[in-house]
């Protein structure tokens, strides 16, 4: 399963945890309040924020290069003012304060905590949407988001787009199911993802077409790794049950030039898949920008 894909499910179970975990230390307080009889540091010291157990998870993350680190500083910084707050909030109590705007002060801060944790754990929830369930990956989505700043990154290793459609996946569902037509569909998402580098993503488009942003040098590069891609998908046997199936799929490739838009590169990667297709599939058909098409599994 994706990578990235685990890695949201992760941050929401710890999110979910470390939060209960900041609820009962709220209950500790009061017990606190109540007893004094130990000493505390989560609660009375100055870094109590960095020893609560919602503060170690935190550090954690904030330790993580991340794209929603934005949120995580938010979060820390209310998290921070809840506990001085609180410590605020004993003092009041110590000088028998009644009155104290310490206790209007730390409701402030909770409330804020809670708006900051309700903001990160809805981006979280969004970002798993763009995420396909069956296969943990990407969605198309998250290519249209990403496409434009992706190609004008490129270096000189250059960018292409893969198509790929899998040869009569129609046929799998017809005769063996649509299990097995998942788990035909989460294996050949999980072949291709092992076997691209790590800076070149698999998406799923749709049904049982991918799409691959391959790095390499120029057209030769490119379609010895996209051939090497299909051979090993079709040398790989998947196990549904009772079943051992192998397939194979059909390529349109296509360098993405600067300034290009995505639906530009899918309609000529389109156009080599279809003519792949109509040639007898399990093959790569390289399409040029000038709509050359040429079969590189001959």
């Amino acid at each position: 399963m994706n990578r990235k894909f685990r890695d949201i499910d992760e941050t929401l179970n710890g999110l979910n945890h470390s939060t209960d975990a900041h609820f009962k230390w709220l209950v500790t307080v009061l017990r606190y309040v109540t007893n004094r009889d130990v000493e505390l540091p989560e609660i009375t010291h100055d870094d109590a924020h960095h020893r609560c157990e919602f503060g170690q998870w935190l550090k954690i993350q904030l330790q993580e290069e991340r794209d929603d680190r934005h949120f995580l500083v938010d979060i820390s910084a209310r998290h921070q003012r809840v506990h001085q707050a609180c410590r605020d909030i004993m003092d009041s109590i110590d000088r028998r304060e009644v009155a104290s705007p310490s206790y209007d002060a730390f409701e402030a801060a909770l409330l804020a905590f809670t708006e900051s944790l309700s903001r990160f754990k809805v981006h979280l929830l969004q970002l798993r949407t763009s995420y396909d369930a069956l296969t943990g990956l990407p969605l198309r989505r998250i290519l249209d988001e990403s496409f434009d700043s992706l190609n004008m990154g490129q270096n000189d290793a250059g960018l292409y787009l893969l198509l790929l459609d899998i040869d009569h996946f129609k046929k799998v569902n017809d005769n063996y199911g649509h299990l097995t037509g998942d788990a035909v569909l989460r294996s050949l998402a999980l072949h291709l993802e092992d076997n691209v580098r790590r800076s070149e993503s698999v998406y799923r488009y749709g049904g049982e077409e991918f799409i691959i942003l391959l790095q390499a040098k120029n057209d030769r590069e490119a379609s010895a790794v996209a051939e090497r891609l299909r051979r090993t998908i079709a040398g790989t046997e998947t196990v549904s049950g009772e079943h051992t199936l192998r397939i194979t799929f059909t390529s349109g490739l296509t360098r993405v030039h600067q300034g290009e838009s995505l639906r530009e590169v899918l309609e000529r990667a389109d156009i080599a898949l279809y003519r792949g297709k109509h040639g007898g599939r399990n093959c790569t058909m390289l399409i040029t920008k000038n709509l050359d098409c040429i079969n590189v599994s001959n």
